[in-house]
């Protein structure tokens, strides 16, 4: 929508069903290798969907230029060393201090801005450049609520944002990071209402989420609202679209 890209419902398709395999894979690998033997009824579900949805990638896969995918590969490829052991005292990239939250935002970023335009044959220029600046931000900031729920989960080894600087200068970080996001908007060449419009609630909705978060917090904060800000944001993109046409 942001590019005006009319042919992509392939690659829709092809990342949509990734990111199931893909999120899945990262979640549950261990817990399904661990109780194989006493798998509940959901995690039978997940292993079904997890499967399907890699069968079905890879029949869209075949329907996509080459180009396409070797410019998906590198993502494809920090997504598995995030969570297979293949570093020194078998270690993972998401074991490896202060990189966690980065290297989610590199293939977040790559798989929503960097190959969706390369797949499209779209410019590489200006806006695209800062479009992908953007959300590498957003993304960042859209993860620290989840850093903060899981302070008394995670490892100190992992030295995530809220274990090094605290929660509450976590939540400034995070708050410069949205104002960042937000100016980047006013250096784009092509601007129009729906961009601006669109830019400021966003930011607006995630600084308000981001402020919320606690360290105790109830069981869908997280993983229902937080988790729905993206969602949020397109349909956010459809309504201004629709009152500006």
């Amino acid at each position: 929508m942001k590019f005006e890209v009319t042919n992509g419902n392939t690659f829709l398709f092809l990342s949509f069903l990734g990111s199931i395999a893909a999120y899945n894979f990262v979640k549950y690998s261990n817990f399904s290798k661990l109780h194989h033997k006493r798998l509940t009824r959901s995690i039978k579900g997940i292993r079904i969907l997890t499967y399907s949805s890699l069968v079905f990638f890879m029949y869209f896969a075949f329907k996509v230029p080459s180009k396409t995918l070797l410019y998906m590969f590198p993502f494809i490829i920090l997504t598995i060393l995030y969570i297979v052991p293949v570093f020194p005292n078998k270690n993972n990239l998401r074991s490896l201090a202060g990189v966690k939250i980065f290297i989610i935002a590199v293939v977040w970023t790559g798989i929503t801005v960097v190959v969706p335009v390369i797949f499209a044959e779209a410019s590489m220029n200006f806006d695209f450049m800062i479009e992908a600046i953007q959300r590498f931000l957003f993304i960042i900031v859209i993860m620290l609520p989840f850093e903060i729920r899981d302070l008394e989960y995670d490892s100190s080894a992992l030295e995530t944002i809220p274990q090094t600087i605290g929660i509450t200068r976590t939540k400034v970080f995070g708050s410069i990071l949205l104002v960042v996001f937000l100016l980047l908007t006013a250096i784009k060449k092509v601007l129009s209402p729906v961009e601006i419009l669109s830019t400021i609630l966003v930011t607006t909705i995630s600084l308000l989420f981001l402020w919320g978060t606690e360290r105790e917090q109830s069981k869908y904060y997280c993983s229902f609202w937080v988790e729905s800000v993206p969602i949020m944001w397109l349909v956010i993109l459809v309504v201004l679209t629709h009152l500006f046409s």
